[in-house]
């Protein structure tokens, strides 16, 4: 069989790794950036601490290298498994090519840094909490309204003959409408 097989595939068989399907993604993620993304120096390389096939890429040939990480959408992946390859890897940002049986791609970038998602009560308060305030400046905007027309009602010859606490009512009317 295995003349047959590219020799590239054999290469990546050779790095260590013991799990066909991760050969297999890794070789056809390697073909795809070569041929149909024609990325610049695509080396493929095995950690073994973590038992990761990775590849390490080129965009363009004067770029700086990037960690492509191959992996099977048939196998799960969590956000501390991330994190672990990043540490693993010595790397801030890694770039996951997940691979589906039909060979569709999908490239999704992962800094260093992600956060765990808010747990579903959480959100449910938070968008509570956003929708009374949005109330509340609905609230706001239409009594500044009402003061405006009232404060454009008033008589200056009323304020000109009014108490010295009524002209700081209508000064406060006045500012409360600017700011």
């Amino acid at each position: 069989m295995y003349d047959v097989c590219h020799p590239c595939y054999l290469n990546i068989e050779k790095l260590g790794c013991r799990d066909p399907v991760k050969i297999s993604t890794t070789f056809y993620v390697y073909i795809e950036l070569c041929e149909a993304r024609r990325y610049w120096e695509v080396n493929y390389k095995y950690n073994e601490g973590l038992d990761l096939l990775y590849l390490e890429v080129k965009r363009k040939k004067n770029s700086q290298t990037e960690m492509f990480i191959p992996w099977s959408t048939s196998t799960n992946i969590s956000l501390d498994k991330i994190e672990k390859i990043q540490d693993g890897l010595n790397v801030e940002q890694v770039t996951f090519v997940f691979k589906s049986a039909d060979s569709t791609s999908i490239i999704y970038k992962a800094s260093k840094g992600l956060l765990k998602p808010i747990d579903p009560e959480t959100t449910k308060l938070m968008k509570e909490k956003e929708e009374k305030k949005l109330n509340l400046e609905k609230e706001i905007r239409k009594n500044t309204t009402h003061l405006y027309e009232l404060a454009k009602s008033l008589n200056t010859d009323d304020i000109n003959q009014g108490t010295d606490s009524n002209k700081s009512r209508c000064s406060h009317i006045f500012l409360s409408i600017t700011q």
